[in-house]
């Protein structure tokens, strides 16, 4: 991948789509597996809140993944909030701390959003 562009990818969840959340989750962590590898430009940053952060903590399948989305000059923002209420805060092993008003001012001005 080349250098970061201005696509934000937004995760709002630990699973993707709604449904079966077992099915959900593994379609989750396979996007996320393929991110890092789409051709062209590696996103600008990819925005993690609610159960989301937890991708970004120890433990984590998606932790590989997202390490090569910071070695190609991802930002990975995890929700300060989120990482309180789900009681990660001292798991975070990828990424940093956030807030909203960072996580929606990055969205705001992103060239593109794209939400898993």
């Amino acid at each position: 991948m080349s250098a970061p562009t201005n696509t934000v990818v937004f995760i709002g969840s630990d699973a993707l789509g709604r449904g079966d959340e077992e099915l959900g989750r593994a379609l989750m962590l396979s996007a996320l597996k393929m991110l890092p590898k789409l051709p062209g430009e590696a996103p600008s940053h990819v925005l993690f809140m609610n159960a989301g952060v937890r991708f970004c903590c120890r433990g984590s399948a998606a932790l590989k993944d997202l390490e090569e989305l910071v070695a190609a000059g991802t930002q990975l923002l995890c929700c300060g909030t989120c990482l309180d209420w789900l009681e990660v805060m001292d798991m975070l092993k990828v990424g940093r701390v956030s807030n909203m008003a960072e996580i929606l001012e990055t969205m705001h001005t992103a060239g593109r959003v794209m939400r898993l």
